[in-house]
């Protein structure tokens, strides 16, 4: 990542993607809902004085700037400060916990002002036995693997960081222009071996989607289908890690084998239960992470995955068999989907993204395949703890994309998966009767694993 200045680092295309795609009725944001079994009573300026100390260890002291005329990349430049009375937020409601993921749910429909610092953070102290910070950032800063890295950073493993002393100072336009002149003159080797790159892998990818052994499923249809409406629905649940781990070893699966599987068994309920399963099987938009050392800890790097869910096979083995076999011919060929990534900026491509996604994101319609999200992230091995205050859960807060009505994800947090299900309220109200489906479809399988 090359930065036009000292403090200001250029959005990648890909980064940029997550910023053009997002709509009123699909906010972009990476989140987490937070659980602590004990808060003291001054909670929000525990929370506030712990963020303080570690933000400018982070990537979310910054705000969004673009570039003149849209002609280089924009950047994300540094500030020293936040604003806390906006960035880190008391709510003083007392919640049940149903009541409290039902304003979260609220809450991660509001977008972000990027002209601000791309996070904020929703401090609940009436809670019950407990607090909870719920915490949200925006999609176009980083994916997945960096939120947690971020969590990582706020958390107690690393120490407090000195205060920035000044924001990051921006070039004026002729500068700007003269220094990305310059950039894209050395890019120019690697924008012509990536275009080539590029064009050998979209051969392949033509190649596979003409054989039948190796085509993908295609999207189906269902009642469900359309654009996404802006009313959302929470549910989270726990399940051990060594349950889930055990009962993918007795399959001759991974923890991922059996997270797709639950999922689609819940799905395939709901939608049996609705009236509306089709005879194709349901696909997934998902995605595997590319990122390597080289490519630092924040910013997008992720790739994605079109699995199917075998959402026709009734029998729960066979359908576990279907899901392994389709995500196999997905990994097989995501090579050629990340060599059509991290393209290099080129002069004005942010003004000519900006027009094309104009008009794609006014529909509303899917600009990805799937008609649902699953996500598997990595989460720390052990509880992480934030001010001494021990991490009791790392509750994922998923977004949908623009034509899809579900996204259930799932992440580690020490001994437990700790996941999210999100669904567009518009065609499932009620985002609880999914997460029970995934609980009872975990039993299902474990009834019918060898030994």
């Amino acid at each position: 990542m090359v930065d036009v200045m000292a403090g200001l680092t250029r959005l990648r295309p890909d980064d940029h993607f997550m910023i053009l795609s997002e709509t009123d009725a699909s906010p972009m944001h990476v989140g987490a809902l937070l659980l602590f079994d004990a808060v003291p009573p001054d909670f929000l300026q525990v929370i506030r004085r712990q963020f303080a100390e570690r933000l400018p260890a982070t990537p979310l002291l910054t705000a969004l700037v673009e570039a003149p005329e849209g002609y280089d990349s924009d950047v994300w430049a540094d500030r020293a400060k936040c604003d806390f009375d906006y960035h880190v937020v008391r709510i003083a409601t007392a919640f049940d916990p149903a009541g409290l993921r039902a304003d979260v749910a609220r809450r991660s429909m509001e977008r972000l002002d990027l002209a601000r610092a791309p996070f904020r953070a929703f401090v609940y102290d009436g809670l019950p036995g407990g607090g909870a910070v719920y915490l949200k950032v925006h999609h176009g800063l980083t994916d997945g693997i960096g939120f947690q890295e971020i969590l990582r950073r706020l958390s107690d493993a690393e120490p407090p960081v000195p205060p920035r002393v000044a924001d990051a100072a921006l070039p004026d336009a002729a500068t700007w222009r003269a220094i990305a002149d310059v950039r894209f003159a050395a890019l120019a080797p690697e924008t012509a071996a990536h275009s080539a790159q590029r064009r050998e892998a979209l051969a392949a990818l033509d190649a596979l989607k003409n054989d039948p052994a190796s085509a993908r499923v295609r999207t189906p249809t269902l009642k469900m289908s359309g654009p996404t409406s802006p009313e959302r629905s929470l549910a989270t649940l726990s399940l051990p890690l060594a349950r889930v781990k055990s009962l993918g070893q007795g399959l001759g699966g991974t923890i991922n084998d059996v997270f797709l599987a639950i999922s689609a068994t819940a799905i395939r309920e709901t939608l049996i239960a609705l009236g509306d399963l089709p005879d194709t099987p349901i696909v997934v938009n998902s995605a595997r992470s590319y990122r390597k050392p080289e490519h630092a800890a924040f910013g997008n790097r992720i790739v994605a995955l079109h699995p199917h869910l075998a959402t026709h096979c009734a029998d729960p083995i066979e359908r576990l068999r279907g899901i392994q076999a389709s995500m196999a011919a997905e990994r097989a060929r995501t090579h050629l989907d990340e060599a059509m990534l991290g393209a290099p900026e080129r002069p004005f491509g942010p003004r000519d993204r900006r027009a094309k996604f104009a008009g794609r994101i006014e529909s509303g319609t899917r600009l990805l395949p799937g008609n649902v999200t699953l996500s598997n992230v990595p989460g720390p091995a052990q509880a992480l703890r934030f001010a001494g205050m021990t991490l009791a859960a790392n509750y994922p807060v998923p977004i949908i994309g623009s034509g899809r009505f579900l996204n259930v994800t799932s992440r580690r947090s020490g001994d437990m998966l700790d996941m999210g299900v999100m669904s567009d309220a518009s065609r499932l109200p009620d985002a609880q009767a999914i997460a029970d489906r995934v609980v009872a479809a975990l039993a299902l399988y474990e009834s019918l694993a060898p030994g």
